[in-house]
């Protein structure tokens, strides 16, 4: 792991967040606008660099592999099983994900395995290989981290994720769902089905 490359890709990020509220305040004044809230940024992290507990209460938006386009991702079950998709693209991963199959739990279920029927929400990423998808935001980003990409050897410091907050969603008139409520909504939108794209 490249620490000085992760401190750049930080300060880029602080940059662009810095930028992007300057951009907006100016807009602001220029407008005549008396409104101080800023709550209609949308923000972008790297997944290496964001603690999954500053994404907890966020909605995604999309996702991004290395310098491409960014691919629409609504909620943090269809970003934890893009990214599952992605890497599992590529042979050698495919290989890793195949041989922890079964291998990889939590407390009380198995975290990455070969049948939906082991799972509470399976999230599918190939055949008979599924992931997981009953935990909260915070839950879910670590246990995609620590349990699977990193024992597999994959290097997501190019993954980026695209963001917006609940309060953020207020001020745009957006309706809000608390995220614990949207979490349970989605799972039982999924409850009889495996998760596909």
């Amino acid at each position: 792991m490249n620490y000085e490359q992760l401190i750049e890709e930080l300060r880029e990020e602080m940059l662009q967040l810095v930028n992007t509220k300057c951009d907006a305040l100016l807009q602001m004044y220029r407008s005549g606008e008396q409104r101080t809230d800023m709550k209609d940024t949308i923000r972008e992290s790297s997944l290496i660099t964001v603690s999954p507990a500053e994404l907890k209460g966020k909605r995604p938006l999309a996702v991004q592999f290395a310098p491409g386009e960014w691919i629409e991702t609504p909620t943090w079950r269809k970003v934890a099983q893009k990214i599952l998709q992605t890497c599992n693209e590529q042979p050698d991963i495919h290989e890793r994900f195949m041989e922890m199959c079964g291998k990889v739990a939590g407390r009380w279920r198995t975290i990455l395995g070969s049948s939906p029927e082991e799972m509470d929400v399976p999230i599918k990423v190939d055949e008979e290989l599924y992931f997981e998808g009953k935990f909260d935001t915070e839950a879910m980003l670590n246990m995609l981290e620590k349990k699977v990409l990193e024992p597999a050897g994959v290097d997501y410091s190019s993954i980026k994720i695209r963001y917006m907050a609940k309060g953020q969603e207020q001020a745009k008139n957006i309706e809000h769902v608390p995220e614990q409520d949207a979490l349970e909504h989605e799972e039982q939108e999924q409850h009889a089905t495996v998760q596909t794209m």
